[in-house]
């Protein structure tokens, strides 16, 4: 290996890789090596939960490619880690359920076949929050145990893509796939250091994925800069008008939100940071005020109109899979309560969730996904009329919370709802990327936020780069280091 990856971005990836410094070969041993170093023993990150026994022959007919036509693009070569609810054949999709161990798709889901086109190669599906509900155990599966933040091994992961963004900080992947919906990738991305982006809902192609509740998720990059998101997007979203290239803060108008301080001096004092290097890379600042409900949208109407999709969504994708899957949410939850082993290993508030969901079947929710919309069109008067580029907060009020099973004494938080403002992208449909803002004196991430109006993925994004390229924040945890 003459050429470090760790760190290194796509793009220098590519480059190195065109210049004969790397192979994509090269790249999965590199990689695999780390993950048998970091996540197997030492640290025991516990990101991965099934490595793809195919990533170094694909890589080698990938490196043959490369030498005989040229590269397909940016991401030829490049290993990758997805979340392990989205659908890559010859790996079950156990969505971090045990009873889901023979899960086993027919097909790609349409983002994996996508990255894969591109030349990208599916190098592990990554561990996650049992079905996409985390329920106070950020990480926690029954199927492949918890993920840690190698930042912080007694801090969380967040979730529910906690193995993607675990794994692609701890450099032991090119990049990542997750899903979000309700910051199932911002919140990753946030406690990593990591730049995660909940893209427009219905930008991209969700098919292939399990589901969680289909009006708010959505497929999503977690990667080390807000560059390769961009290249990842390009990939997943052509038509969307992704550059790596950052953009510029200067004149730019950003709403500053103020409705989530308070809950950690740290973070409050970050933020205040992150809005005054704004400034001074010549963005204008705006205090804003969000309508009142901005911090229990979860408890007021997204929880229930979750409740309400979610069997029905289980449903349909458990029908496509092959013979030997669960065929149905009521089967899935038969086979767990018939195996103590099963129901035992499962996180109780989450298999409570999905017995409320299967008992409470075809009754709809309290209130629709009209209601919930609106507080888009609150958010677009308030873009209009002070003509604003992005919203501006903490990706979360507080930092990484201890792990569910042991105590940190290091940590303090006083909001009663920390996570609430990665719920304003849910309701709205509307675009987000989190990206770094510095560390605590605990040495874990925190992440700032900029949300746009639906359809400016593309604009959010180079801000967002821009930010990046003015505070250089991000660096990688002191658990991982590199093995040369």
């Amino acid at each position: 290996m003459r050429f470090d990856p760790c760190e290194a971005s796509l793009r220098d990836l590519g480059t190195a890789m065109r210049a004969g410094r790397i192979s994509a070969a090269g790249l999965v041993a590199c990689y695999l090596e780390r993950i048998a170093a970091f996540d197997r023993v030492g640290p025991r990150i516990n990101a991965i939960s099934h490595l793809n026994p195919a990533a170094m022959r694909e890589a080698l007919a990938l490196d043959e490619e490369l030498r005989m036509q040229g590269p397909r693009g940016p991401l030829h070569g490049m290993p990758m880690v997805v979340k392990d609810n989205i659908d890559t054949v010859g790996l079950p999709t156990t969505a971090g359920c045990a009873a889901l161990g023979r899960a086993c798709p027919a097909a790609d889901a349409a983002s994996v076949a996508r990255l894969r086109a591109a030349g990208a190669i599916v190098l592990a599906k990554a561990n996650m929050s049992e079905l996409a509900a985390s329920n106070g155990r950020f990480g926690y599966s029954s199927a492949s145990g918890l993920t840690l933040n190698p930042y912080r091994l007694s801090r969380n992961a967040s979730g529910s893509s906690s193995g993607s963004g675990a794994a692609v900080a701890a450099n032991l992947a090119a990049f990542g796939l997750g899903t979000d919906s309700f910051g199932s990738v911002r919140g990753p991305a946030c406690v990593h250091a990591l730049a995660g982006m909940r893209p427009t809902h219905g930008l991209l192609d969700a098919g292939g994925v399990l589901p969680l509740a289909p009006s708010f998720d959505t497929v999503g990059p977690l990667a080390r800069s807000a560059a390769d998101a961009a290249v990842v997007l390009a990939s997943l979203a052509p038509e969307a008008g992704f550059t790596v290239e950052p953009g510029s803060l200067a004149g730019r108008r950003l709403g500053i939100v103020g409705n989530f301080g308070g809950g950690n001096g740290e973070i409050d004092a970050l933020f205040a940071a992150a809005t005054q290097a704004m400034r001074a890379a010549g963005a204008m600042t705006i205090p804003v005020h969000l309508p009142a409900g901005a911090q229990t949208l979860y408890a007021d109407l997204l929880g229930d109109i979750t409740r309400s999709e979610w069997v029905r969504g289980l449903d349909a994708y458990l029908a496509r899979l092959p013979a030997g899957a669960p065929a149905s949410a009521s089967c899935l939850l038969d086979s767990i309560l018939a195996t103590p082993a099963l129901s035992a290993g499962m996180n109780p508030l989450t298999l409570v969730a999905l017995q409320d969901a299967v008992q409470t079947r075809g009754t709809p929710p309290q209130a629709g996904m009209a209601e919930v919309r609106r507080l888009g069109a609150m958010l677009d008067d308030i873009f209009h009329a002070e003509d604003l580029a992005a919203l501006v907060f903490p990706t979360m009020a507080c930092p990484a919370s201890p792990r569910f099973d042991m105590a940190d004494a290091t940590y303090h938080c006083r909001a009663a709802q920390p996570l609430a403002a990665m719920h304003i992208a849910s309701a709205t449909g509307f675009p987000e990327i989190s990206v770094p803002m510095g560390f605590t004196q605990a040495g874990v991430p925190a992440g700032v936020s900029w949300l746009g109006r639906a359809g400016s993925d593309a604009l959010l994004l180079s801000l967002a780069s821009a930010f990046e390229q003015a505070t250089r924040h991000r660096r990688p945890p002191a658990s991982t280091p590199t093995l040369r």
